[in-house]
């Protein structure tokens, strides 16, 4: 994307796409913008910076937030200038981010210990009730988000549909085992509030928007998952499924969604053998 040389060395100015939202570490870089040799900006909303005597360089870029350091840097300095696609830099920014997530670079020690756990037959049950409920609405070219990915379980049993979903989760440590043990996809998973989507993500913008074990959710918590469940499901252009553990779960998503145009269904997948995918919500966009 910058057209440099494959030993350059690149590094993201912020350490989570949080941050690219209120820009803690671009706005001291920005202040200090004198100290580099070499400037490229990426479409005027991103920029590159070298420094000759560190031999590395830093990527900014605002184009996820309100403010505009960056914009208004790049228009006051000399720069080369190359254009790319939006969704090339924030997949670019995604991999770098959970490269950076798998080597530890953003922790000072990792507790977590051997593969995540994924038990056989829920991935075998999860198979067998998306076949059922979305084996003519989505296809190997259809575009998902699966929303608190976790470890990758659910990712896992979307590929193997021949699905190949955008994952996210707000536990980073959990992310970072779904990374190392290559469930989740280094260039399409990141760590982020699911409250935060509509930042990065316009409305509408994939077929489907999944969750797999969302919740629990109760009286305590519901103000939480219901703003998780609108923002997310507003990213939708057809479809949403969400599965919990009880249909009282169920019902106050259903409820939630029908009044904003969802046209839902609930399905008793219990079994008495797990505790997991008791109730599904499978949602269609009422379009009349």
């Amino acid at each position: 994307m910058l057209h440099l040389g494959e030993d350059e060395c690149v590094f993201l100015a912020e350490e989570s796409l949080e941050d690219l939202i209120w820009l803690p570490v671009t706005r001291n870089i920005v202040a200090e913008a004198s100290d580099f040799d070499r400037a490229i900006a990426v479409n005027d909303r991103a920029l590159a910076l070298y420094s000759e005597a560190q031999d590395l360089w830093i990527l900014m870029t605002d184009l996820y937030s309100e403010s505009r350091p960056v914009t208004d840097l790049i228009k006051c300095i000399d720069c080369e200038r190359v254009n790319a696609d939006a969704d090339d830099l924030f997949q670019a920014i995604v991999e770098c981010l959970s490269v950076s997530l798998m080597e530890g670079v953003f922790c000072d020690g990792c507790s977590e210990s051997g593969a995540p756990r994924h038990p056989e037959d829920r991935i075998s049950r999860l198979e067998s009730m998306l076949k059922e409920l979305l084996g003519g609405v989505l296809d190997d070219g259809s575009s998902v988000l699966e929303v608190g990915c976790g470890s990758g379980i659910g990712t896992m049993v979307l590929r193997a549909l021949g699905i190949n979903p955008w994952a996210m989760d707000i536990d980073r440590c959990e992310v970072c085992q779904g990374l190392r043990a290559g469930a989740l996809d280094p260039r399409r998973t990141f760590v982020l509030d699911a409250r935060l989507l509509p930042r990065f993500f316009s409305t509408e913008s994939f077929d489907a928007v999944m969750g797999f074990m969302v919740g629990l959710i109760d009286d305590s918590n519901w103000h939480i998952w219901r703003d998780i469940i609108v923002k997310s499901s507003s990213l939708s252009r057809n479809t949403v499924l969400y599965t919990v553990y009880s249909k009282r779960e169920a019902e106050r998503i259903a409820d939630l969604l029908k009044d904003r145009g969802w046209d839902g269904s609930l399905i008793d997948n219990s079994q008495s053998i797990s505790v997991y995918d008791q109730w599904v919500y499978l949602g269609r966009k009422d379009r009349h």
